[in-house]
């Protein structure tokens, strides 16, 4: 069954492998999104960019509409390029920095079977670079028709200096475009997970997944859960987690798993798990939901990500303070049989009170009275001094 599934997701998702942002009438596709100090930007309009210094790669970032802080980034242009499918005919494709003057001119129209690649009657691409506005900006990007204007995507970031943290998304890699390198849930309770330790504190959990949706499968939900490493994995999913978040889901990274925490959980090492809920085999041909995590498409350090309970390695991301490198912020797990250090600020856990043995009872039991009657004899003299 999960080959079937693998060939068929391979035809159909083969051209999924970046940020998709769904609306009500269209799908907002990014496939390159980044900060840099080329004002001309990069000439790459069909074909997916792949991040090289010195710019800075903010898909993650795009995806959530928030692009943080970028002060202390010091680039001073934002690269973005892409397409915008739509159910109706648009003219073309604009921005705007806060309530200012829209500037269109941005569709790349022309492109030969883009909208039957897509899957939509009306897809054209975008491309441009902008000059990063200092301040705190909103930039609205629009769709126009012959009956107007609509906003169809938005993304925020701050250009000012600040004491606060900003965040970013450390991606451990690329996604591997071959479903059947990919890691498949597609039964109830069925979960993959993987273990890791950060040097800085977590925001937040970014994942990238291909999914049934509707056509060729039910929809369903999946579950993420961070659990506190403690001896080794499976002991630590035995505990209760310190985070968890059911994401339903629409189709292809439909939408995206964004997850931001409600507090942000301390540098430390955790198990990141994943579980497929819900019913997943309906319909006279008893087809079935599944949700599938694209591996990783580079060797990675062994002894940062360890996999449990899956096929391969499935790609992730941590949100976390973006004045961490991405090779410091990810640090080596402890070994297997390891209790977690203590948290930093804490004392050490003090060690159990040794039980008497029956022959001392009554040594232990004559502390115990002499005890006792001391704290009776203070309690007197408290009295009789008022």
């Amino acid at each position: 069954m999960k080959k079937v599934l693998a060939a068929i997701l391979t035809i159909a998702m083969l051209a999924t492998l970046f940020g998709v942002v769904s609306f009500a009438n269209g799908h907002f596709q990014v496939d390159g999104a980044y900060l840099t100090s080329d004002p001309e930007g990069v000439d790459a309009k069909t074909t997916p960019w792949i991040p090289v210094d010195p710019e800075k790669d903010v898909m993650g970032l795009v995806a959530a509409g928030d692009l943080g802080n970028i002060y202390d980034f010091g680039f001073t242009h934002f690269h973005i390029q892409g397409w915008w499918g739509d159910s109706e005919d648009y003219t073309d494709l604009g921005i705007q920095y806060n309530d200012g003057d829209i500037t269109w001119g941005l569709m790349v129209p022309g492109e030969a079977g883009l909208p039957a690649a897509a899957g939509w009657a009306y897809c054209n691409r975008y491309s441009f670079t902008v000059p990063l506005q200092a301040g705190r900006i909103e930039m609205k990007f629009y769709k126009k028709t012959a009956d107007g204007q609509e906003v169809i995507k938005t993304i925020n970031y701050v250009n000012e200096e600040s004491d606060e943290i900003t965040y970013e998304l450390k991606a451990i890699s690329g996604n591997d475009g071959n479903p059947g390198n990919a890691v498949w849930l597609n039964e109830d309770g069925e979960f993959c997970a993987v273990k890791f330790t950060t040097s800085d504190e977590i925001q937040g959990i970014d994942l990238f997944f291909w999914a049934s949706n509707g056509s060729n499968g039910p929809l369903g939900s999946f579950k993420g859960e961070l659990y506190k490493f403690d001896t080794n994995i499976e002991n630590s999913l035995s505990k209760a987690p310190v985070a968890s978040k059911t994401h339903a889901w629409a189709g292809d990274n439909n939408p995206g798993f964004n997850w931001r925490l409600e507090e942000n959980l301390p540098a430390g090492s955790y198990v990141l798990k994943l579980t497929i809920v819900g019913d997943t085999a309906t319909g006279v041909d008893k087809e079935t939901a599944y949700v599938v995590f694209p591996a990783v498409n580079s060797e990675i350090d062994g002894t940062k990500f360890e996999y449990y309970n899956a096929s391969a390695s499935f790609n992730f991301g941590v949100f976390g303070n973006a004045k961490v490198s991405l090779n410091d912020f990810f640090g080596t797990n402890p070994e297997e049989g390891t209790v977690p250090a203590t948290e930093p600020g804490t004392e050490p856990a003090t060690e159990p009170a040794t039980i008497p043995q029956t022959g001392d009872f009554s040594v232990a039991m004559f502390a115990v009275i002499a005890i006792l009657a001391m704290g009776a004899a203070v309690v007197f003299m408290k009295k009789r001094s008022f």
